[in-house]
């Protein structure tokens, strides 16, 4: 394990230098968990009784929370953020062998640069482009027309539908399905219900996450489109027709019907459900587990529809009232 000096830490994130003395850490680890050989991070008040029995070597803290700590410290204004930035200093990203494996089925009329990866048992269709540095782990299918475009990572048993476009610097962790067709039926005159052909696609921007399990469904007529900076948990699923504006977070097990708008810089909380043919204005927090059934039109406000637990005879009782409320206002 590759170890780091105090100020090897301060320089890669440019922090001021506050101590002469320089010691070694090999890992990053939580206040509860660290030993003498870990760097750890103070972020609020709740962690205070962690910091002081914490044996990490190195804190990284705010700087007017320096009294609460008399080790080796660093000060960083967002501690969190620091930590997350050291990952890549103590945890460095595979690097990637370029080349078609194989055991890799490559269809005609298909561009794959050089300097990219397919692993085995990939099935690449026809008319696919893939450009400079993606990354397309084992057991990736993607299907006629796609492209991944620059230093894109797709894992394992990921399904890519037909034309769908990825663009540059994307993720895609294992088993998401993009582009697989959208919920789509109507009824006929005997009540049987006849799908609707799905002739859209999805079209994904860059420095986009997608997590494990999770499906978006491709546009009926247009394109499901997820803009640049989003990221998405695992499990989560959105309907066909959908536009997920640009740095917008959604937690796992969300579920947003088909044609719903989501603005940018939305935080859409685990669990979470949108009705769909909505528009959520821009900056929206929804609370986990809310459902949301009605457009939001102001932005940077917070949407909470939960109710909390009760033992089973209590839920009943509330259940009888709010049934009588309702009759009253009937």
């Amino acid at each position: 394990m590759e170890s780091f000096s105090l100020n090897d830490i301060r320089a890669f994130l440019d922090c001021e230098k506050i101590q002469t003395d320089n010691v070694i850490v090999n890992k990053i680890a939580s206040l509860e968990k660290a030993d003498e050989k870990s760097i750890s991070f103070f972020s609020g008040n709740s962690y205070l009784d962690d910091l002081k029995k914490t044996k990490a070597k190195i804190i990284i803290l705010k700087k007017e929370d320096a009294n609460l700590w008399h080790g080796h410290s660093i000060f960083h204004s967002n501690p969190y953020l620091a930590i997350a930035k050291l990952t890549e200093l103590f945890n460095p990203k595979k690097k990637w062998s370029y080349g078609f494996n194989s055991l890799a089925h490559k269809g005609e009329n298909t561009s794959i640069a050089n300097e990219s990866y397919v692993g085995p048992f990939c099935f690449i269709n026809d008319r696919v482009t893939i450009a400079t540095g993606a990354i397309i782990e084992s057991n990736v299918s993607i299907g006629q027309g796609a492209s991944i475009g620059k230093n894109t990572r797709i894992h394992p048993n990921v399904t890519i539908g037909d034309n769908v476009k990825i663009g540059e610097n994307c993720e895609i962790y294992s088993s998401a399905s993009i582009g697989t067709d959208g919920f789509g039926y109507t009824e006929d005159s005997l009540g049987k219900w006849i799908k609707i052909p799905q002739t859209g696609s999805v079209v994904l921007k860059d420095y986009i996450d997608i997590g494990s399990n999770t499906v978006i469904d491709r546009g009926a007529i247009d394109d499901t489109i997820i803009n640049s900076g989003v990221k998405i948990d695992n499990q989560v699923q959105i309907g066909h027709n959908c536009i997920i504006d640009e740095d917008t977070i959604i937690a796992g097990c969300v579920g947003i019907a088909g044609s719903a708008h989501v603005g940018s810089n939305c935080k859409i909380g685990g669990a979470a459900m949108i009705l769909g043919h909505l528009d959520i204005a821009d900056r929206t927090i929804i609370s986990p587990g809310t459902m949301v059934t009605k457009s939001i039109k102001h932005s940077g406000k917070r949407y909470t529809s939960i109710v909390p637990s009760f033992e089973h005879n209590h839920w009943l009782k509330i259940a009888a009232k709010l049934r009588n409320l309702v009759k009253k206002y009937e």
